[in-house]
């Protein structure tokens, strides 16, 4: 298996997430609004394997998708909070990992990833 055969499969599998995420909405499968924080935090988990990915590899990053330097910080910032994020939630810390959502409000360019860390803290509470 090579790099290129892994980031093929990866982009098959953000493809089928963003579906079931379009899915969950049309078939108003509840709770809809967690159904989709759901598929959307496993989607974040394989886009950050594609960054690394991109890392070893540039040439397959997509040259439609190709980020701005600002665009790149915004995105590595919002990778780099939800990762810390999720090891919070994972061992149970949940006030803490609702703080490192709004830390990340606070820093964050990005008026999505705004919205995205806006609705972590919101399953959270």
């Amino acid at each position: 298996m090579t790099l290129k055969s892994i980031h093929q499969l990866l982009r098959v599998a953000s493809h089928l997430l963003d579906q079931a995420a379009a899915e969950v909405h049309a078939t108003d499968l509840e709770p809809v609004q967690e159904n989709v924080e759901r598929i959307g935090r496993a989607l974040i988990e394989v886009i950050e394997v594609q960054r690394r990915i991109y890392e070893e590899q540039p040439e397959l990053a997509p040259k439609s998708l190709a980020a701005s330097p600002k665009e790149a910080d915004a995105s590595r910032l919002f990778t780099e909070f939800t990762m810390e994020a999720l090891a919070l939630e994972e061992a149970g810390k949940t006030a803490a990992t609702r703080e490192k959502y709004t830390a990340f409000i606070g820093i964050s360019p990005s008026h999505l990833h705004r919205e995205i860390a806006r609705a972590e803290i919101r399953r959270l509470s």
